[in-house]
């Protein structure tokens, strides 16, 4: 029985093991739910549903669950590698990368980028109905750190289920490889009665679940079936061999495209920091096909040494730009002069303006929805604000030289109108008070009419977290037509994650700018949104 302590090893559900089963599951699932028309969420009739058309597939033995248990355990598996996640109003929906296995376009590849882009956190980790949950600091794409582990020449390209394990899935990040592979090297390189005593050390530091007097022996029951696992995945990729009962290994003739291949899936594929928008954007963005998925910019740059740490630096440099290829050469040059000679950034800036690919920075989501300074918050949502395509104003001044009360944002609409956004960064809860929307009203919508000859024609609120009082977004609108007779000022609000979700939502489904930025103006009718799903 589980306790409710957190996760500190890697799970992956497994009602089948073999990832070459997983368009047949996908099958069953769009038959036994009608092409996804059935409500899924707390249906358990459809569970069990499911779960007859998935033993008429013959994927499942003959047996269905009381209460469709089986049913959610393998949507929960196809859920888990991003090809469906369950909507807002519970039903199942298709990811592209879905849709193309059913179609049946490209199915490997597709499957292996899966495989290969798999991590934790995912969207599936984090519903409300995982339990027990993953410790937060869990930031690692596990097929992936077992290739990079399996493929060096320390462990002489092999690794084994048991070091597995014991060590490879105790991995919380990415950069823990060299740490794990110490590991391993002193368990060969112990006797008997001393790998003994590792084994129980790890078990006694890692399981989550209830102690016993097994130890070690129940550690690796509980956990060498997902090691299991986790080997035929990465069997499944072709970038290392499985010997069954045995061992991952990598072949001397795989060695350099194994490399090759991680590299170039490291450049296109970074880790992805969506789940902090929303399950939903994470779900879509991680679920896009092989030929839709848009790639990191900074995959175009080819340091000529010190590959990683230069990289790593550039990207370090423009984490506070959302969207690197909206900036221009000469503004990506200048901000990387501030630690790179200028020939070195005039050369990475022509790398990143090249590139033809573009996709939301992935340090930006985090930097932005975790600020705590103010003023940051403020510019990193003009900057998010641009980046959709607006012409935008950091704290102008208002049209009366005597007044003092400054708005923070200001969008430029078009030749004769402007729209005003305050950016509230409350950490737990904004509330558009009565207090707040009166200043709105007799103070800021009426000391930037008139801004450069245009009128105000909207105001909005940017929260750093979740938000409460709408209704009072029509009192600004009323109180406004009293201040401003003839004008119809209409508002909305939206959290950060919101904002930054529908800059997300329009570069993964190619919107160009025109249509974005019409669209979120549309979006101002006196209503708040929580979510890009309320935009889309």
């Amino acid at each position: 029985m589980l306790d409710k302590k957190e996760r500190k090893v890697w799970f992956i559900t497994r009602p089948e093991r073999d990832p070459k089963f997983h368009v047949e599951a996908l099958e069953a699932l769009r038959e036994a739910t009608s092409n996804f028309s059935v409500v899924w969420a707390r249906n358990r009739q459809a569970h069990k549903d499911y779960e007859r058309t998935l033993v008429s597939y013959e994927l499942k033995r003959d047996s269905i669950s009381n209460d469709g248990s089986g049913g959610r355990t393998w949507a929960a598996m196809l859920k888990t590698f991003g090809y469906i996640y369950t909507n807002e109003s519970g039903y199942l929906t298709l990811t592209k990368v879905g849709k193309k296995l059913l179609e049946g376009i490209k199915k490997k590849d597709n499957i292996r980028k899966q495989i290969l882009t798999l991590q934790i956190p995912n969207s599936y980790f984090l519903e409300s109905g995982f339990r027990p949950k993953f410790e937060s600091d869990f930031q690692i794409r596990p097929a992936r750190f077992l290739i990079r582990l399996v493929n060096q020449r320390d462990l002489d390209y092999y690794v084994t289920k048991e070091e597995i394990t014991f060590f490879a899935l105790t991995a919380k990040r990415d950069d823990e490889l060299n740490a794990v592979t110490k590991k391993i090297k002193d368990f060969r390189n112990s006797n008997e009665e001393e790998k003994e005593e590792m084994r129980r050390t790890v078990a006694s530091e890692y399981e989550h679940r209830e102690r016993s007097d097994k130890g070690a022996r129940d550690y690796a029951t509980a956990h060498g079936d997902v090691a299991h696992t986790y080997m035929m995945l990465c069997d499944y990729t072709e970038l290392v061999d499985y010997i069954r009962g045995d061992a991952l290994r990598v072949p001397s003739q795989k060695h350099e495209q194994t490399a090759k291949t991680l590299l170039e899936f490291e450049d296109r594929y970074p880790f992805n920091k969506r789940y902090l928008i929303s399950l939903q954007r994470f779900a879509e963005n991680s679920g896009l096909d092989v030929d839709s998925y848009k790639a990191s910019a900074f995959g175009s740059i080819k340091p000529a040494t010190n590959r990683s740490k230069t990289k790593n630096k550039i990207k370090r440099l423009l984490s506070s730009y959302p969207l690197v290829q909206s900036l221009s050469t000469e503004k990506i040059t200048s901000i990387l002069e501030e630690e790179f000679s200028q020939k070195e950034a005039q050369r990475y800036a022509m790398d990143l303006k090249q590139y033809h690919f573009a996709s939301l920075h992935e340090d930006f989501v985090e930097s932005y929805l975790l600020e705590e300074n103010d003023r940051e918050f403020e510019d990193k949502t003009a900057k998010v604000l641009e980046a959709i395509g607006f012409e935008v104003e950091l704290r102008p001044k208002p049209v009366s030289k005597n007044v003092r009360t400054e708005i923070e944002i200001l969008l430029h609409l078009d030749d004769k109108n402007v729209c005003i956004i305050d950016a509230k960064n409350y950490r737990k809860k904004f509330n558009l008070s009565a207090h707040l929307a009166s200043h709105m009203a007799s103070e800021y919508i009426p000391n930037y009419n008139g801004y450069e000859g245009k009128a105000v024609s909207h105001f909005g609120y940017v929260t750093a977290s979740e938000w409460g009082g709408e209704r009072n977004l029509e009192k600004i609108t009323d109180k406004a037509k009293v201040t401003l007779p003839g004008q119809l000022i209409q508002g909305a609000m939206f959290s950060a994650k919101t904002l930054i979700g529908f800059l997300d939502y329009c570069i993964d489904n190619n919107i160009d700018k025109d249509v974005r930025t019409q669209k979120f103006i549309s979006c101002f009718t006196n209503k708040g949104y929580s979510s890009v799903s309320e935009i889309f």
